[in-house]
C-alpha cells in the first residue's frame, strides 16, 4: 500500500513543480485521450527509483521501508502491535489495472505484488483460532501474489476560484496469496511449544487471513486515505492535471 501512496504524492506533485523533477519523471494532462495508459506509464517511469527513495518527494527507500507501529485489534479477544516494520521488496509492484474518471472524480486502481517480506517487533495477547497467546519478539513473515485494489470517488468543488476533489466514497481491499510467518518467543525459553504453535499458524494460514483482513483493510485505509486526502485538499484539480 505504501508504494501507492508513493505514486500518488508523486503525481500531486509534479505539475506543481515540474522545473524541478527529476528527469524520469512525467505528468499526464485532463485531455489525454489515453489517460489511463498516461498513469500506468508514469508508474512505470517512477518504479525503478522507489527502491532508494525519491528525495525531491521526501519519498523514502523502500527496499526496506520502515513503517513505526501498526496495531491490529478485533474488538473482542485479540490485540497485536507491531513495531520498527520493516517491509521489503514493495517497489516490485505490477499495475493490473487503472480507470481515472476526472469528469467525474473516480480513481480505480489495482497492484499486483508477487512476493513481500514484512519483519517487525511484535506484542499478541488473546485468542486467535484455538490458540491462546501472549508473547513478544521477532517476527518475519513472506507473502506471495499479493493484490491491493483502491478505489476513490467523490465530486469537485470550488476554493479560491479554483477546483479541488472531495474523496467522499473510498476503499481499499487487500488479498494475500499464501504467507508463511514465524513469530520467536511466543512461549519465552518453551522452544518446542514455539515451533508447534508456529505450525499451527501456517497450517491455519487462511482461516486467520479471513479472520484478520477486515481489520487489516481498515488499518491500513486509515493510513493511506489520511494521506491521500491531505494532498488532494491542498492541490486544485489543474494543478495536479494541467490542461
Amino acid at each position: 500500500m505504501n508504494t501507492l501512496i508513493s505514486f500518488f504524492i508523486l503525481m500531486c506533485f509534479t505539475s506543481v513543480i515540474s522545473k524541478k523533477l527529476p528527469a524520469y519523471i512525467s505528468f499526464c494532462h485532463q485531455g489525454d485521450p489515453n489517460l489511463n495508459e498516461c498513469f500506468a506509464n508514469a508508474i512505470a517511469q517512477v518504479k525503478p527509483h522507489l527502491k532508494n527513495g525519491i528525495p525531491e518527494f521526501q519519498l523514502p527507500a523502500m527496499n526496506p521501508l520502515f513503517l513505526p507501529e501498526a496495531s491490529l485489534d478485533n474488538g473482542e479477544s485479540f490485540r497485536a502491535t507491531f513495531k520498527d516494520i520493516e517491509v521489503f521488496h514493495a517497489y516490485e509492484f505490477d499495475v493490473k489495472y487503472v480507470n481515472v474518471d476526472l469528469k467525474h472524480a473516480q480513481f480505480d486502481m489495482v497492484l499486483g505484488l508477487p512476493r513481500l517480506r514484512i519483519k517487525s517487533k511484535y506484542s499478541i495477547t488473546g485468542k486467535l483460532l484455538i490458540l491462546q497467546l501472549n508473547g513478544n519478539g521477532r517476527s518475519d513473515g513472506n507473502f506471495t501474489n499479493v493484490e491491493a485494489g483502491i478505489k476513490m470517488s467523490g465530486s469537485k468543488y470550488t476554493k479560491g476560484k479554483k477546483e479541488y476533489f472531495n474523496f467522499n466514497n473510498k476503499s481499499l481491499t487487500l488479498k494475500f496469496g499464501h504467507p508463511v510467518l514465524r513469530f520467536d518467543n511466543l512461549f519465552q525459553d518453551n522452544e518446542e511449544l514455539n515451533e508447534r504453535t508456529n505450525k499451527i499458524i501456517n497450517e491455519n494460514i487462511e482461516s486467520i487471513l479471513e479472520e484478520l483482513t477486515p481489520v487489516l483493510n481498515r488499518v491500513i485505509s486509515d493510513f493511506v486515505f489520511g494521506l491521500i486526502g491531505r494532498i488532494f485538499s491542498r492541490f486544485s484539480v489543474e494543478e495536479l492535471f494541467p490542461k
